[in-house]
C-alpha cells in the first residue's frame, strides 16, 4: 500500500520545490543587483506601507492615468493574489496539520510578515501591508479550492 502512494508523495515534493523556487525568485532574487540612489536608512524610511489599500485609494483618486500605470496596478494587485493561491493548495496537501484553517492562517501570516520584513531589510523590496493582505487572500482562495476538491473526492 505504501508503494502505491509513493509516486503521489514524490509528485507533491517536486511541485512544492518548484513552487518554492518560483517564490524565491519572484520575492527576492528577481531584484538582486538593483541599485538604489538613497542611503540604507533612507531606503528603510520610505519603503514601507502600513495603510491597507493605500495604493487602491491613490489609484482611484488619480484623475489621469496612462495605460502603463493601469497595467502596473492590475499586475501588482492580481499578481499578489495569484502568487499565493498555490500556497493555499500545497500546504494542506503536503501536511495534514495544515488542513486546520487556524494553523494554516497562523503559518501563512507569520511567513508573509517574515517575507515582507526580509524584503525591506535586504533592500530587495518593501514592507507593504497590502501585499500581506492580498497574498493572504490568495492563500485563502487556494485553501478553499483545496477543501472544495477534497470534499468532492471524499464524496465519490
Amino acid at each position: 500500500m505504501n508503494s502505491v502512494h509513493q509516486p503521489r508523495k514524490n509528485l507533491i515534493i517536486v511541485v512544492d520545490v518548484f513552487y518554492a523556487l518560483i517564490l524565491l525568485y519572484l520575492l527576492f532574487f528577481k531584484r538582486v543587483g538593483l541599485t538604489h540612489s538613497e542611503t540604507y536608512a533612507e531606503f528603510l524610511s520610505i519603503n514601507y506601507n502600513f495603510i491597507p489599500f493605500k495604493s487602491v485609494y491613490v489609484f482611484l483618486a488619480t484623475p489621469v492615468m496612462s495605460m502603463r500605470v493601469i497595467l502596473d496596478f492590475m499586475v501588482n494587485f492580481i499578481g499578489n493574489i495569484a502568487l499565493f493561491i498555490p500556497w493555499g493548495i500545497l500546504h494542506p496537501v503536503s501536511s495534514p496539520k495544515m488542513q486546520s484553517f487556524t494553523r494554516f492562517i497562523l503559518l501563512t501570516l507569520v511567513a508573509l510578515f517574515f517575507i515582507e520584513t526580509i524584503q525591506l531589510f535586504t533592500t530587495l523590496g518593501s514592507f507593504d501591508i497590502e501585499d500581506i493582505l492580498l497574498n493572504m487572500f490568495g492563500a485563502c482562495i487556494g485553501f478553499a479550492l483545496y477543501n472544495l476538491c477534497n470534499k468532492r473526492t471524499s464524496k465519490s
